[in-house]
Parts: structure tokens; C-alpha cells; sequence
């Protein structure tokens, strides 16, 4: 197990959350290590942003202290008995059912029927940041470093760098713990395991034609108001942006991103649940970051709108992807 040291500890102690000394992680059971996650909302209504800031830490540290016990590949790829071993679905049982997750290499998302976690290993987590929509719905942003990231599927290795993450959570009260309902993963392959299949591609996802009608609707009206100079009307309670280059909007203020004219959008996806919508989507359209730099290549986004409580439908994060290239055919494959 993967030993890290958290710099900021909580414990629940008389119904409060509390901050602790620093302490080294060590091996936990299953149930130990999931036990941030069954940390009810009423607990996080107190909080400081820096306190919330910590919690987002914790979830997101264990999250990973999780997926480090995933089994590493061999060669090609691991069997169907390791892909489907109780770590793997420890993995998958910290997504909602209706998530989408987004990665740098697919035009296409992955739901819970199609998402099969990789192997992580070692990680190192910084620049948390949390806000919220609601009581029951948070928005975290980060950075991690994977050094021995490797897709059990296909062998891809993956980049090896620091890159950013964007998750959208909220409370399952059936289950008593905070899912992840969008996941975008910025993490873009490197290389690949000797004997690996390099052009593996998950299954597509099907999606209701009613969701993606939404989801449309909604992103023109994002376009509509940040084309008119008011972007914010569309943003959501605690909104962040998330872009692969490592930009970030994580607080309110003016925001950072515009478009310089309509976007077309293709491969629409979409799922309604609740008061969450997730949308997920290619770009062909040009957008300006802080007034410089616009780009006309096909670009992956993902976003999240939350039903707010006036009846309106607003967007509270969004992930902004550069196209990843395809493998070159003179990459050399990684023994292990």
C-alpha cells in the first residue's frame, strides 16, 4: 500500500469536524478507507474554505489510496479476472450511477457500464480546491501525479506528469456517501506496455435522445451569454472551469474564458439525473483564454449544470480538453 503523508487530518469527534495533526497513511481496510466518504453534508455546513478546501484533500487522497490497490498489469494487459477483482470495483463504487467520465484520449465518454478504473499506484495530489452548489453537491479541482499509470485494458502508460482533474460530487443518501457524478481526467498517454493492444477503445455508451436535446438547449445558452458579455448568468453556485493546459477558475469573479464566436459541437452525450445534468461533448469552435490564444482543433468538453432552486438550469463546472495526438507507430513499447 501506498504510503503518503495527509497535511491536514480531519476526525469526527462530537458530531464536528476538527482539524488534527499531520499523520503518515498507513495500509487500512476497505471500510476504513471509505470512511470520509460517508461524511453526511450537515458535517461540511460549517466549514471554512480552507477547512473545505482539507476535506476535498481527504476525499480525494482516499479516492486514489483506493485505486492504489488496483493490481498492476503484466505485459499486454491483465486478465479478466483482475480487471473485474473486488479492487477494481472498490474503484467503480465511488462513481454515481449516471457519471460520465471524460479522458483526454476518447471523443467519447464513459459511463459506469463502460469505465474500468487503471492501474495508479504511487500518486501525489496538490492545489485542491472545493466549492458548492448545494448542500448535497460539491466541485473539486486538482492536481496529481501518477508516475506509474498504466491502462489495464490496453497497456497505454500514461504522461507521468502533474495534470489536472475536475469531479462534480454529490450525496447519495440512499447509500450514505458522496459519489462522483463527472469525472475529467486531463492525463494524456505516453507510451505503451510491450505487447500491449495500444488501439483498445472502450465500449460506447448509449444516451437518451431527451438528455441530449437538454444538454444542447443549455450549452447554446451558455454560448448566448458569454457571447453578450455576461457569462456569469449561466454560472451555478460554486461554478469552476478546468483547462488541460492547467488554467483554472476555482472562486467566484470574472471569468477567465470566452468565446470569440458560436461553437459547432458534435458527438453530443447526455444524462439527466436528479438535479444534475452531465453533458459531454467534441467543440470545432475557436475559444480566447484570458484575451490570447485561440484554437480551431476538434476539443473535448464536459460539463455539469445544476437545477438551481429558481427552476433554471446552470452550468457549475465544465472541463476544457486539448485533442490528444495518436500514437506514433516509431513509439517504443515499456517493458516491465
Amino acid at each position: 500500500m501506498v504510503r503518503v503523508v495527509r497535511s491536514i487530518f480531519f476526525s469526527v469527534v462530537l458530531g464536528a469536524i476538527t482539524l488534527a495533526v499531520s499523520v503518515p497513511l498507513t495500509s487500512a481496510s476497505l471500510a476504513d478507507v471509505q470512511r470520509i466518504f460517508n461524511t453526511p453534508p450537515s458535517k461540511l455546513s460549517s466549514l471554512s474554505q480552507d477547512e473545505l478546501n482539507a476535506f476535498g484533500t481527504r476525499l480525494v487522497t482516499e479516492a486514489y489510496e483506493i485505486r492504489a490497490k488496483v493490481e498492476k498489469p503484466v505485459g499486454g494487459g491483465n486478465t479478466q479476472e483482475k480487471i473485474n477483482s473486488n479492487a477494481v470495483k472498490a474503484v467503480q463504487n465511488l462513481y454515481d450511477g449516471d457519471a460520465i467520465i471524460q479522458r483526454a484520449r476518447l471523443n467519447y465518454g464513459l459511463t459506469t457500464k463502460t469505465y474500468v478504473p487503471n492501474y495508479t499506484g504511487k500518486f501525489k495530489i496538490s492545489n485542491v480546491a472545493v466549492s458548492q452548489t448545494s448542500e448535497t453537491v460539491l466541485v473539486i479541482s486538482f492536481d496529481v501525479n501518477l508516475p506509474d499509470r498504466v491502462s489495464l485494458q490496453s497497456g497505454i502508460v500514461y504522461s507521468q506528469e502533474d495534470a489536472p482533474r475536475l469531479l462534480v460530487m454529490r450525496w447519495n443518501e440512499a447509500e450514505r456517501m458522496w459519489k462522483i457524478f463527472t469525472h475529467s481526467d486531463f492525463d494524456s498517454p505516453r507510451t505503451y506496455l510491450c505487447g500491449a493492444n495500444k488501439d483498445f477503445l472502450p465500449e460506447k455508451s448509449v444516451f437518451k435522445p431527451e438528455d441530449i436535446e437538454l444538454g444542447r438547449t443549455l450549452w447554446d445558452e451558455v454560448q448566448t451569454s458569454s457571447l453578450t458579455g455576461q457569462p456569469q448568468t449561466m454560472h451555478s453556485k460554486g461554478f469552476q472551469f478546468v483547462f488541460a493546459s492547467g488554467e483554472r477558475k476555482t472562486a467566484p469573479g470574472k471569468t477567465r474564458a470566452r468565446l470569440t464566436k458560436r461553437e459547432e459541437i458534435v458527438d453530443v452525450e447526455a444524462i439527466k439525473s436528479g438535479d444534475l445534468l452531465a453533458l459531454r461533448f467534441d467543440s470545432l469552435g475557436p475559444m480566447e483564454l484570458d484575451g490570447g490564444q485561440t484554437r480551431e482543433a476538434k476539443s473535448p468538453r464536459l460539463a455539469t449544470f445544476h437545477h438551481d432552486p429558481d427552476g433554471k438550469w446552470r452550468m457549475n463546472a465544465v472541463g476544457v480538453f486539448h485533442v490528444t495526438a495518436k500514437f506514433a507507430d516509431g513509439v517504443a513499447c515499456v517493458q516491465q
